[in-house]
């Protein structure tokens, strides 16, 4: 036998002209050194049985001019739909269309055997020169007897159908925000300083008539090529972040918060060096068995950019940004006019979705544009048409702004907010809640071995609108508002006005990189680090509730209780400053920066960080069970008591702990 009959090597050939030396994985027999191409088809001529097995062909390029030719032969392929058809012995090869083309894309070569060959006999290889001619050569000699073939090792990979991009907008099928806010954690995550969020009405030629669309456009660091193509498959791995703050985990936010908002959407992203434009489109693949997603790279070449042929060809490029056009309102006009706003070398990404979701005869979303001047009282805002609300145990208020405006939402999206957030041209004036609470108090615990910090304190507005809650946050992004706990879930009054807030980023990570928050990012799993937070939380919201608000009489009607301390955010620094109680905020000129008055110093000032009394009291609520017949934790809660302003580890009464309300 020739051991040379088996390399997996061969050289790849059309019309006696070398197009690549290629490595093939598992084929079901040895591969001539040099295997001609016979024809190229298209496939909708040629029938390929379905299920056939197959093989993959990677390129081992020796030179420039093979991986060039290797390139230009997949986007043949890719761009027609061709087939190209190979035989060897009594093989019958069928290379398939690519699903992407690049100078390192591999392809499958589905197989089947000839009528009249059979499968090796005891003792024959197939491969050997003894083995049966095919039915494409002359027979002569004597019939083989045929044996039982084995069928060779079968790999399966997945498709996906057009209608899995339904299927995916379903992650936030109950709350459309949901979906916004992915969009905007990427945003956050490319380090972007400024978010505009808008919708505006265009003129679709497709359509025949104006239609809306959202667009979401930050300043960050932008996508390469690379990046683009990562973002658009379904799921891939972080690796290799150190950002504590970073919030991709899952690699399917831009595809379930796009298509939950509408049916297509593009991306526009620029780089110092490149700029690429994806299209994920339902319209696009109506009909088709499976998934295209158009993608057209450009490299920067002085000051001009021109298609980036290291990752497609020209042909390719040509055919997508075709499809682009095609199947969106973006003609080369509006593709110019929307690159423009990276202003030369800038970067950033871009992303538009149109064919919004609708109800009825009307959009679920519902948009109003702010007065010009910077008004306060008529500031635009996106809202949902139905101002329904959120469905919370124990919840009774019906005024939740939260759960229908997103101006109102992305106030408290995040727990340290930097990003300077514009919603219909209005900027969103950002409202962390632990430096706007009143009475504050700081509980800290241990649960499952890791430590918790508890802010509670009471809000007016809250009170007024007849809220309560905890508010979860991980890595320092909301996952869940107004969590009712402890006595907070049977009685409508019991901690009115009274809001938590903890950050939970190191409870729910489970290790080995799973983490115990849904891939919506709007809840965390049922787990017993949850179940145990929730008996902590309840118990410290009641011992709070107890502590200072069940023994207080209010006398004075229609007082206003003002938070602990003012708070203001530099514009340029975008830290938090903290002013003296007395000071009245609303004399702020609308753009504040460190150096003005009051706070009179300069951006390096780090930002000020209060240290709070932590109350801890040993008072049950009446009606609650003793604190014996909780299930306990594996590790024990305990209360770490912080230095209050007097001396440091003295007991205090709760007297002593009462300080008069600021009123207004």
């Amino acid at each position: 036998m020739d051991s040379d009959s088996f390399k997996h090597f061969t050289v790849l050939m059309k019309d006696e002209k070398i197009i690549c030396l290629t490595r093939c994985l598992e084929p079901p027999i040895g591969l001539p050194e040099h295997w001609s191409i016979l024809n190229i088809v298209p496939r909708a001529r040629i029938h390929i049985p379905y299920g056939l097995p197959h093989c993959e062909l990677l390129p081992a390029p020796r030179f420039h001019y093979e991986q060039r030719e290797w390139r230009r032969f997949l986007d043949y392929l890719h761009c027609r739909d061709m087939v190209a058809i190979l035989k060897h012995e009594c093989f019958e090869f069928f290379i398939l269309p690519p699903d992407m083309v690049s100078s390192s894309a591999h392809v499958k070569v589905a197989y089947k055997m000839g009528k009249g060959c059979h499968a090796p006999m005891h003792g024959e290889t197939v491969g050997d020169h003894h083995a049966p001619k095919s039915e494409f050569e002359t027979h002569t000699g004597t019939q083989h007897h045929a044996v039982k073939q084995e069928r060779p090792l079968e790999k399966n990979y997945v498709r996906a159908d057009p209608s899995y991009l339904q299927t995916l907008g379903q992650a936030h099928s109950g709350w459309i925000f949901g979906a916004v806010a992915e969009l905007v954690d990427n945003a956050r995550d490319a380090k972007a300083k400024r978010l505009d969020i808008s919708i505006d009405i265009i003129y679709s030629k497709r359509a025949g008539k104006h239609i809306p669309m959202l667009s979401v456009i930050d300043d960050g660091h932008g996508m390469s090529h690379q990046d683009i193509v990562r973002m658009t498959c379904f799921g891939h791995k972080q690796g290799g972040i150190d950002d504590p703050d970073h919030l991709g985990k899952f690699g399917i936010g831009f595809k379930t918060g796009s298509m939950r908002l509408g049916k297509d959407a593009l991306v526009l992203s620029q780089t110092a060096n490149s700029r690429s434009i994806a299209f994920l489109s339902q319209s696009l693949n109506e009909g088709k068995d499976n998934l295209e997603i158009p993608i057209v790279s450009y490299r920067r070449e002085g000051q001009y950019m021109e298609v980036d042929t290291s990752v497609q060809s020209e042909t390719s490029a040509k055919y997508n940004l075709k499809a682009i056009k095609e199947f969106s309102p973006f003609d080369k006009y509006l593709i110019g006019e929307k690159t423009g706003l990276f202003h030369g070398k800038c970067t950033g990404t871009q992303i538009y979705i149109w064919h919004l979701e609708e109800w009825t005869s009307d959009y679920c979303l519902e948009w109003q544009c702010g007065l010009n001047g910077g008004s306060t009282f008529h500031q635009g805002d996106i809202l949902i048409r139905s101002r329904r609300i959120r469905s919370r145990p124990g919840q009774i208020s019906q005024k939740v702004p939260l759960d229908y405006s997103l101006r109102a939402y992305l106030e408290v999206i995040f727990l340290v907010p930097r990003m300077k957030i514009y919603v219909q041209g209005s900027l969103v004036k950002s409202r962390p809640l632990q430096k706007s609470l009143n009475k504050t108090s700081i509980e800290t615990g241990n649960i499952m071995g890791k430590p918790l910090d508890l802010t509670l304190g009471f809000c007016q507005l809250e009170w007024e609108q007849a809220n309560c809650g905890i508010f979860l946050y991980w890595h320092g992004r909301l996952i869940e508002a107004y969590k009712r706990v402890g006595g907070m879930i049977h009685n409508g009054e019991i901690g009115r006005g009274v809001i938590g807030v903890v950050d939970v980023t190191d409870l729910m990570n489970a290790g080995n990189g799973r983490v115990w928050v849904h891939n919506n990012k709007q809840g965390f799993q049922d787990c017993e680090a949850y179940a145990q937070l929730e008996l902590w939380l309840g118990r410290k919201a009641d011992e709070y509730w107890d502590q200072n608000f069940d023994k207080l009489q209010l006398t004075k009607i229609a007082a206003v209780y003002k938070p602990d301390h003012e708070w203001v955010q530099c514009d340029k620094c975008r830290k938090w400053r903290m002013l003296s109680v007395d000071f009245d905020s609303k004399s702020l000129p609308a753009q504040w920066f460190c150096y003005m008055k009051p706070f009179s110093q300069s951006c390096d000032t780090p930002e000020a960080k209060l240290e709070y009394e932590v109350i801890t009291l040993s008072t049950k609520r009446s009606g609650c069970e003793d604190k014996e017949k909780l299930p306990q934790c594996k590790d024990d809660f305990y209360d770490a008591s912080v230095k209050s302003k007097g001396k440091p580890g003295a007991k205090r009464t709760r007297s002593e702990y009462h300080r008069a309300c600021k009123k207004s």
